[in-house]
């Protein structure tokens, strides 16, 4: 999976020479090793370099720094954040949620190194939320958004409030019990949590006759 964009110009290592995304993939999974191996801050750009069988300049040209690198690490292990339209306001909140499921348990303790670091590192912090924490933030926010626009849900509702919900939890269990959520969890925390707190009724499944 493609890493961060992190704003900076590129400068390819010669004129004229395209970018290799397998190198970029080594690069990716290198970090990805010796941060499971050593932990956020004892995880060095030389190491990663040797493992990936390249550079610390072949690094430098695709990521700013080690901050920047952790996190494109991290989020290459994430699914893609996207603005689902599936017809109904479960199914969406749904697609939302299921961004927050965990596809592995190497993803969630990579994840975990990063959150950990996050209240002693500004950098990080900072990096994280933009990176990991607000787009799917933001998409959930705006799925209900959408959805109290559209009559669906009560305007009073605390909109923020309930979209907070999921990320507290996901990043809950990561940082403290380093497991991510997983299907059904994610399909619980809709139909028990946030439909409720959004006034909608869940729906039953029908019963045989």
């Amino acid at each position: 999976m493609p890493g961060v964009t992190t704003g900076e110009p590129e400068t390819p290592a010669t004129l004229g020479r395209p970018r290799d995304p397998d190198l970029e993939q080594a690069i990716l999974d290198a970090t990805v090793e010796v941060i499971l191996q050593r932990g956020y801050s004892a995880t060095k750009l030389d190491e990663i370099a040797r493992r990936a069988g390249t550079g610390k300049a072949a690094i430098y040209r695709r990521w700013a720094s080690k901050t920047d690198l952790v996190i494109a690490a991290a989020q290459s292990l994430q699914a893609e954040v996207t603005l689902p339209d599936e017809g109904s306001l479960r199914d969406d909140l749904l697609v939302c949620v299921r961004h927050y499921v965990t596809p592995t348990a190497r993803a969630a303790l990579v994840l975990a190194n990063v959150l950990n670091e996050m209240p002693h590192d500004d950098d990080v912090r900072e990096a994280a939320i933009a990176s990991i924490a607000r787009p799917a933030a933001q998409a959930l926010r705006t799925v209900i958004d959408r959805w109290i626009a559209g009559g669906a849900v009560d305007p009073a509702v605390p909109a923020g409030l309930v979209a907070s919900i999921v990320p507290s939890m996901a990043f809950h269990r990561v940082a403290l019990l380093r497991q991510g959520l997983d299907e059904e969890t994610a399909v619980a925390l809709v139909d028990s949590v946030l439909l409720p707190a959004l006034g909608v009724a869940t729906p039953r499944p029908a019963c045989d006759a």
